[in-house]
């Protein structure tokens, strides 16, 4: 099959799903702006990310081009609603795409700022093959609350509903986005869930998981804490939406009754921590926490292994990829309602959920299972089970099985 993508830049972890696909047989394609483009207003390339991955690549600059110029006069009256993006610009492109490379079948990774155009495309009948849209959660959740996804003015509502019209399938990450799609008014025969898939290699974290005990020692160590210190991990960006101040607001209870415990909060010193975060902490609670600052690759692996328990207090999000990484290396979470990936923590009986923004519910079960040995060896082995829905080879298998059963060839190309 050859596979036109869309966009794959909308998650950082798509570049593996397109790699995936290739090793599998199949064609990848690909369609990506970049503004600035030192070539010129578009340039075709013979790799996406990597010299030699064989991923032919259409790039545009979306600031130049003629055909920039001879849509302006459409693409004004929607350009707030569409995040002031330019909507016949990037009809043009992907329709310019689809004629270059003439795929079987298009994936778009995302359904806003793509996913929208293609579905109008689709809807006057220029893009002839199967159309797969995604929905990663800020293209169509709107949680004010959280600082997540789009407001929902009257276009930007409408642009969004009317999208949902084209595209022979819906793919949301969770059961929680594909409960905002029907709330659209999706078409529930369209809608199929299909989550984001674990972006570390296999090997990378299965020598993760077996060095799990040096790791434990090496990262209480480095943060001058006893080997018998247990220990709580976040890892975000630390935006208001991954809601550290409900953790901040429980962190109390939980030292009040687990006086030894310690929080390793991973990820960037975003002004969220500074406004909303560390206010709440004072004397033994803000020394009991750590920060590490971003951290990347084998690195991300290995702070959670490290930790006893993972905790995602997330206030609104379509999946929560921490909480599958944690899993990967036998680590459980404790997850709010409001991720996502609190499905398959229920399903699996591998975590502990609570509602969103309830931090006694927190507490509570925080310091149930830090006093529970025997439920958190429950969730560590659920949890390796859990992490084998979000393999790489698993997700790509759902495509294509999606794509071929709304039409595409399922033969390999290659």
């Amino acid at each position: 099959m050859k596979i036109l993508y869309l966009h794959p830049s909308a998650w950082t972890g798509e570049y593996i799903m397109l790699r995936t696909l290739c090793d599998m047989g199949h064609r990848i394609c690909v369609l990506e702006e970049r503004p600035g483009l030192a070539e010129g207003p578009r340039h075709v390339s013979p790799f996406c990310g990597e010299p030699g991955d064989g991923i032919e690549t259409l790039w545009y600059d979306p600031r130049r081009g003629l055909e920039k110029a001879l849509t302006w006069i459409v693409d004004r009256p929607f350009k707030r609603a569409f995040n002031g993006r330019n909507l016949a610009h990037r009809m043009w492109m992907i329709r310019a795409a689809y004629r270059l490379f003439r795929p079987d079948a298009i994936v778009c990774s995302e359904g806003f700022s793509y996913g929208i155009p293609a579905a109008f495309l689709k809807q006057a009948g220029l893009l002839p093959v199967p159309l797969l849209v995604g929905y990663i959660g800020g293209d169509v959740l709107d949680c004010p609350e959280a600082d997540v996804g789009k407001r929902r003015t009257t276009v930007t509502g409408w642009l969004i509903r009317q999208s949902m019209k084209g595209p022979d399938l819906l793919r949301p990450v969770s059961p929680l986005v594909r409960d905002r799609l029907l709330a659209e008014g999706a078409s529930p025969e369209r809608i199929h869930v299909c989550p984001s898939h674990l972006v570390a290699s296999l090997p990378l974290v299965r020598q993760v998981w077996a060095e799990r005990d040096a790791l434990r020692h090496r990262l209480r160590k480095l943060y001058q804490l006893p080997d018998s210190t247990p220990l709580m991990v976040t890892l975000s960006g630390n935006q208001k939406g991954k809601g550290m101040h409900i953790l901040a607001r429980a962190w109390p209870e939980v030292l009040r009754h687990v006086p030894s415990c310690h929080w390793l909060l991973c990820g960037p010193e975003d002004a969220w921590l500074s406004q909303a975060v560390w206010p709440l902490l004072d004397g033994p609670a803000r020394e009991r926490v750590h920060t590490t600052g971003p951290l990347s690759g084998r690195q991300v692996f290995e702070h959670l292994a490290a930790a006893d328990l993972h905790v995602n207090p997330s206030l609104c999000e379509s999946l929560n990829m921490v909480t599958v990484e944690a899993a990967s290396v036998g680590v459980p979470t404790i997850c709010s309602d409001g991720a996502g990936v609190a499905h398959w923590l229920i399903r699996y009986d591998a975590g502990g959920v609570v509602g969103a923004g309830d931090p006694e519910a927190l507490a509570t079960a925080a310091v149930g299972v830090l006093r529970d040995e025997a439920c958190l060896s429950r969730w560590r082995r659920n949890a390796s089970e859990m992490v084998k829905e979000f393999h790489p080879e698993r997700i790509a298998g759902c495509l294509l099985e999606l794509l071929g059963a709304a039409g595409a060839p399922l033969a390999a190309t290659r």
